[in-house]
């Protein structure tokens, strides 16, 4: 309640303050809320921007000599907007209406940079503008007294300010402040009264200035007594509003180690998906070389069997070309000769000692592929590195199954950073993949898994990585 008191006392005493003089722009104002404004547009404009959040300047020279090639190109578009030259006669309020609604409505900026508007607002709004200088009165003219009526002003914020101060929960000391107030009152209007107005402008302007005083005055007073009629209603009000705190304070840790134990809870069922996930891949892959095996064992016993009918075939013509008389031609008898005995020594055979066919090394096939959609499916595939579309490497040995991670190359770096969640997001896990600030590097910390599948590469299992 009593802060509902001092709002309304605030708001009293600003409204006697609004026939004042608001500050100018300068022009080193107009460059900070302009560096402000470019800054917030290039951050909204590119979502790999977020390097920009660690960056102060406060002109453009300092802001431009901090941008990256992307921010460089689409700060040609916030250049081309036209920018008033009269802005030496603005506000602070005609300032942020300019640079946080007029500036965005041009066409030519981009549609994503305009959502910067709320961040332009604030921090423009925050920004402190100097008073406009002071016109020198001539030297011939003496001052007026009526110069001297803003006085009673600052004595009247006085007396609001020593008001707010002195609000009290005992009814002698509201008494003491009212007493107080009053003494001030009278000698504001006293004042007032005595100076002598050089012209009836002056004069219907110093009495204005009086009542709207006396108005205020009259205000404070009854604020100060209703407050203190409310603390004398409400003894325990300090006790309640304790206890209160308490059971807030002890509500607020319930719920924060409730969440606490939920995030666990999360964390260790996260934990049992990914090794489901891994385990599925290795299943995944174990039946694929079981599928590569069987295909080629049932290749190796169609050839066998081939074998097989072809010596079937040969054995058949052997026994065929055997069972067949054979004719012997007729020799003339030669006298018989004494038969020569020779002996020949035959040496023993010796086993032929055949070599194992060497097996064939499996040929590794390097293919680099793109990004991969919401599917786990990777949307292209090359020979080699394809500039701007390739993100991943793919290395397999028998074109069925295969692992791959992200290309250690600056530029396939430099455009996986520039949308992570379009690059990186399907194809990856790790921590924070959308806070690219400061990167420089990717690192693979475990492979993934890949799958040729009708016709195109399918994901198994995702790659881990982390930033550097």
């Amino acid at each position: 309640m009593l802060k509902k008191i001092f709002q309304a006392v605030a708001i009293v005493v600003l409204t006697s303050v609004t026939a004042l003089p608001l500050g100018a722009v300068t022009d080193k104002e107009m460059e900070e809320a302009r560096a402000i404004t470019a800054k917030a547009y290039l951050r909204y404009a590119n979502d790999g921007s977020g390097y920009l959040d660690e960056v102060s300047a406060k002109t453009m020279s300092e802001l431009n000599s901090k941008l990256k090639a992307k921010e460089k190109e689409n700060i040609k578009a916030f250049n081309s907007v036209k920018v008033p030259t009269d802005y030496a006669s603005w506000d602070k309020e005609k300032l942020v209406e300019f640079w946080a609604v007029t500036f965005f409505t041009s066409p030519s900026l981009d549609a994503k940079g305009k959502a910067a508007k709320s961040r332009v607002r604030k921090q423009i709004s925050a920004m402190s503008i100097a008073a406009p200088a002071k016109k020198e009165e001539p030297k011939a003219e003496e001052p007026k007294p009526a110069t001297e009526a803003p006085a009673p002003a600052s004595e009247a914020d006085a007396a609001v300010a020593g008001a707010e101060s002195e609000v009290a929960p005992t009814a002698a000391e509201a008494a003491q402040t009212q007493e107080e107030i009053l003494t001030d009152q009278n000698a504001i209007e006293k004042d007032a009264a005595d100076a002598a107005p050089t012209t009836p402008e002056e004069q219907s302007h110093t009495w204005v200035y009086v009542l709207v005083l006396a108005i205020l005055v009259a205000v404070v007073i009854w604020l100060v007594v209703y407050a203190a009629n409310l603390m004398k209603r409400q003894p325990g009000s300090d006790e309640e509003g304790v206890q209160g705190s308490a059971d807030t304070q002890e509500l607020r840790e319930q719920a924060r180690k409730a969440i606490a134990k939920k995030n666990e809870e999360i964390e260790e069922l996260h934990r049992r998906l990914q090794a489901e996930e891994s385990k599925s891949a290795d299943l995944g892959m174990e039946l694929e070389r079981m599928k590569l095996d069987r295909s080629r064992q049932e290749e190796k016993l169609a050839q066998l069997r081939e074998e097989i009918n072809d010596l079937t075939r040969r054995l058949g013509a052997a026994s065929t070309a055997a069972a067949a008389p054979r004719r012997e031609p007729v020799r003339e008898r030669e006298p018989e000769r004494e038969p020569v005995r020779e002996t020949v020594r035959r040496e023993p055979e010796r086993p032929v000692r055949r070599e194992p066919a060497p097996e064939e090394k499996p040929i590794l096939k390097v293919i680099y592929l793109g990004r991969a959609n919401a599917r786990g499916i990777f949307v292209r595939a090359d020979r080699r590195i394809n500039a701007g579309n390739t993100i991943y490497r793919l290395d397999t040995n028998d074109g069925l199954v295969g692992t791959f991670h992200v290309v250690d190359e600056p530029e396939v770096v430099d455009v996986a950073l520039s949308n992570p969640a379009e690059y990186l997001g399907h194809g990856c896990s790790g921590e924070d993949l959308e806070d690219t600030a400061g990167v420089t590097r990717i690192v693979t910390e475990s492979a993934g898994t890949a799958i040729f599948e009708n016709g195109y590469w399918k994901i198994l299992r995702k790659t881990k990585i982390r930033y550097e």
